[in-house]
């Protein structure tokens, strides 16, 4: 694999980091770590333990070479830490090799630098940065562009995402004594094969076709085993974050419904521990949208796209049987606002100027 440090790049890193004799020896795998200054890290969240309310921010596709405006409305809506989930550098190529996502990741440093977040964020990965288009299981750098993905978000050497395969993982708040329960899924590493459309671009069918063999997975047994456990888990409010969408439906682009039966497999899971009011947290698409289904059990799923933060849109429309109004075809970002006095889930899904362009509330309880 390509190292970090090149002569080339001194100029750009030597403005951001810090460079001594100690930086560059690091070695890992035949993978050159370069040290810098700490952006995301540490992270905590001890304060909301005295607060009866959140706001988390999230959004996907961020194209490192395009305007971080939209981070100035961001700050303005003053979150308390905002999720990155999928395509958070372009890095990727055609053919899936690495040429280029070390110097993506390099300058989204940069950006993140001159953006100097006043809140934690927290990542998980999209095709863009685990390093190959739609890519899933059989992509063979996976395990190389994990590391990158670790070093750039500076995940902690303890950390259980560095002890297994895959990204997920869950994360827990405590709010005033109220739980949040936000479980990171990794709809990439594990994800099976998808069936190619027989009529590219036809409205429905526009790349893939939903497929019938239950042999393939989106989350692999590893992962679903653990998500079980997790969701059998005591939480007062649930998030699950997916770079993918969940209950979208009506379209042939990558989602969850081109594999049904892991649909219904997580959806039987829900009624099964009786999971009511569950938000899915998703991005991949540029656009926006809501969208909310009910079970055979009667519980409710919502789930929130907000994608993309600046990279390129796609005006059409969409059909969408499950979708609550029109999606949103331009840069946007989500922000749930949870509320234990009034016990609520407000969630909302904002423009470029940090306008409200759709949102619901979630209600809990009596």
């Amino acid at each position: 694999m390509t190292p970090h440090f090149f002569k080339t790049e001194l100029a750009i890193f030597s403005v951001l980091f810090t460079i001594g004799c100690s930086n560059v020896g690091k070695q890992d795998s035949g993978h050159q770590t370069l040290e810098t200054e700490a952006i995301f890290s540490p992270r905590s969240y001890d304060h909301l333990g005295d607060r009866t309310s959140v706001k988390i921010g999230f959004g996907s596709c961020l194209d490192q070479d395009k305007s971080m405006a939209i981070f100035d409305e961001v700050k303005a809506a003053a979150p308390d830490m905002f999720l990155m989930i999928g395509d958070n550098v372009y890095g990727d190529t055609p053919s899936g090799e690495l040429s280029r996502m070390e110097s993506a990741y390099a300058k989204q440093k940069e950006n993140f630098a001159a953006m100097s977040p006043d809140f934690p964020v927290e990542a998980i990965w999209d095709d863009h940065d685990y390093g190959i288009n739609d890519g899933g299981i059989d992509y063979s750098h996976k395990e190389e562009t994990e590391k990158m993905f670790f070093d750039f978000w500076e995940i902690p050497e303890d950390d259980v995402r560095r002890t297994r395969p895959g990204l997920y993982r869950e994360q827990r708040l405590d709010l005033g004594g109220k739980t949040v329960q936000l479980l990171y899924l990794d709809t990439r590493y594990f994800r099976g094969p998808l069936d190619h459309t027989d009529e590219e671009g036809a409205a429905g069918k526009e790349r893939y076709l939903a497929s019938n063999d239950t042999t393939r997975s989106i989350l692999g047994s590893a992962q679903w085993l653990w998500l079980q456990d997790k969701l059998q888990a005591s939480a007062d409010y649930r998030l699950i974050v997916s770079s993918i969408q969940f209950l979208a439906a009506g379209h042939g682009w990558e989602c969850w419904r081109m594999l049904p039966h892991e649909v219904d497999r997580f959806v039987s899971l829900l009624d099964q521990y009786s999971v009511d009011n569950m938000l899915f947290l998703t991005g991949d698409r540029h656009r926006g949208g809501l969208y909310q289904l009910t079970t055979p059990a009667g519980n409710k799923i919502y789930e929130i796209t907000s994608s993309p933060l600046n990279a390129d849109t796609f005006p059409v429309e969409e059909d969408g049987p499950l979708r609550l109004g029109a999606t949103y075809p331009d840069s946007n970002f989500g922000l749930i606002t949870i509320d234990t006095v009034l016990n609520t889930m407000l969630v909302e899904l904002k423009d470029g100027d940090g306008e409200n362009v759709n949102s619901l509330t979630v209600k809990f309880g009596s």
